[in-house]
């Protein structure tokens, strides 16, 4: 026959069973006891209540609740445990940023309930107590729902959501985030939610983003798993690494798909010497996000867009220094794919100086050429260079420190050149150089030739030319060609008049006019003699005679 002590024992060891059976479906803290603590002591401050004690011994197995010794490590059911709310770090931020609608300092806290709101130019990253970090780019509008860890104090709370006891929650309103969730063993998953959805996750780095059009809630996997459900958490579905999915408020189940691989930017200049940095994607069938930011871990993000298929990528407002940046393209549902990344230079400043003369695409005829330009004002000199070749590998004249607005160059004979303009600053820093311009050195008309014809009775002029020119010529009495006796506009090099009635000293020459306009200058004047009439002096002969 059993004895009733035995049979009080084999009762105990039955109820510890079911109580630990039960233990074993939740989550369960371990929790080390310190000097001077007591169960009914710590139910007033680290547990939930007087009644928590008598359960935490029973799941202990504990004899006697009044004997616990420094450094015994309790079982404590989490449902047990008080919590305490932990300030979520605002890391860094770049940029327009706001917590709960004032302006924010890197380094605040964020406390539960608080709103951060990041500008098109603004990014911001958040450090969770359990070492999480959740990026916020541009645009985007998110609140701090849950941040809490068990324990007494807010110390003893931080120390235990660093070791995975942490619950954190953040609600996203606008735009997006990304989240880099730290790889612990969670009592609980570190969520983001939307109207529509809830995602999920255990120690993982994914991205969730809300379409402010439709509502849908998107969320790609890029290390690890998360769950994604509706709002009501209705339905869901795992997410692995190298997926996405998107849920509305449809609930409709969600599908992952695969992520789209990431796109080509080997044609994307490592250098850029304008402002609007602009550069094309030729590749590219579907529309891409591009993100530039000041740091190579794209927590300093200054520019957010979306490019359209087959259109370029154009950002502006980018200060000169060295930038990196990422592109990722997206599908049918607006599902991003995975990054490719590149680092580029922007020296774009001091800008060069507006060039005035010669004009892009101008011609003049040979001889000293005047350069004329709008100096920038923040510089104090202009660096000017002309060359026979648009890549400027043949220079012909390069000139630094040039004070003013011009600067006159002989440039030697007659062809196609090329000149561009940059600006130094007082202190010696260069900026890049301007847009080429083209100009023309036309060569100087060619003398002409001719005189009196054969016949005596024409004067038969000709000189080089083009065919496609058209040629005004002028006959004179005097070499300033005051007394202009013939003129005309002609279409060939070539002139043949009636001999002048008169006779002595005449001065010809000729101008063209190519087909684009450009009148050359005249040539030099050609001298023709035109033998006088001595006739008439036979007609006064018998008069000297009879003299």
């Amino acid at each position: 026959m059993t004895s009733p002590r035995a049979l009080r024992h084999a009762l105990a060891l039955a109820c510890s069973a079911v109580v630990a059976a039960a233990s074993a479906q939740e989550t369960v803290i371990d929790y080390r006891i310190s000097e001077r603590d007591t169960l009914i002591g710590l139910s007033e401050t680290v547990f939930t209540g007087p009644q928590a004690w008598r359960e935490i011994a029973r799941l202990n197995r504990l004899p006697d609740a009044n004997l616990i010794r420094p450094g015994q490590v309790l079982r404590v059911p989490a449902r047990l445990m008080r919590s305490q709310a932990l300030p979520v770090a605002l890391a860094s931020s770049v940029g327009e940023v706001r917590v709960a609608g004032a302006a924010a300092q890197a380094g605040m806290a964020l406390a539960e309930g608080q709103q951060i709101e990041t500008g098109a130019n603004g990014s911001a990253v958040l450090a969770l107590a359990d070492g999480s970090r959740v990026r916020v780019p541009p645009s985007s509008l998110a609140e701090i729902v849950a941040s809490r860890g068990p324990g007494a104090s807010e110390a003893q709370a931080a120390k235990l959501a660093a070791e995975g006891w942490f619950a954190g929650s953040m609600r996203m309103l606008r735009g997006s985030v990304e989240v880099l969730a730290a790889k612990l063993k969670r009592s609980q998953p570190l969520e983001v939610t939307t109207p529509t959805a809830v995602v999920g996750v255990r120690g993982t780095q994914y991205r969730v983003a809300l379409d402010g059009d439709s509502g849908a809630t998107r969320s790609e996997v890029l290390e690890g798993k998360v769950k994604l459900e509706s709002a009501q958490r209705s339905t869901g579905t795992d997410i692995p690494a190298g997926f996405g999915a998107a849920i509305d408020a449809s609930a409709k189940k969600p599908e992952p798909v695969k992520l789209l691989p990431a796109p080509d930017l080997t044609s994307m200049p490592g250098r850029f010497e304008r402002p609007l940095v602009r550069f094309a994607l030729p590749a590219e069938k579907a529309p891409v996000r591009v993100q530039v930011a000041q740091d190579e871990a794209f927590e300093r993000i200054i520019s957010d867009i979306r490019v359209p298929a087959g259109t370029d990528v154009r950002i502006a407002g980018l200060d000169d220094a060295r930038w990196h940046l990422r592109a990722r393209r997206l599908d049918g549902q607006g599902i991003e794919g995975y990054d490719a990344a590149r680092a580029f230079v922007l020296k774009a400043r001091p800008e060069p100086p507006a060039s005035n003369a010669p004009r892009s695409g101008g011609k003049q005829s040979l001889g000293p050429v005047e350069f004329q330009w709008s100096p920038n004002l923040e510089a104090k000199t202009a660096r000017v260079q002309v060359a026979r070749d648009e890549r400027f590998t043949d220079l012909v004249a390069e000139r630094e420190g040039v004070e003013g607005n011009k600067l006159t160059l002989d440039l030697g004979g007659p062809g196609t050149y090329f000149w561009r303009l940059a600006s130094t600053r007082a202190d010696g820093d260069k900026g890049p150089f301007g847009d080429a311009q083209r100009f023309e050195l036309r060569p100087l008309p060619e003398p002409p030739k001719g005189g009196l014809g054969e016949d005596g009775k024409s004067l038969v002029l000709a000189w080089g030319g083009r065919p496609e020119d058209k040629q005004h010529v002028e006959l004179a009495r005097d070499p300033a060609f005051r007394d202009i006796v013939a003129q005309a506009d002609l279409d060939a090099p070539e002139w043949t008049l009636p001999r002048p009635s008169q006779g002595g000293t005449y001065y010809f020459r000729y101008r063209s006019t190519e087909p684009d306009g450009f009148v050359g200058p005249y040539s030099s004047p050609l001298v023709i003699e035109v033998p006088r009439d001595w006739r008439f002096l036979w007609l006064l002969a018998p008069l000297l005679f009879a003299l």
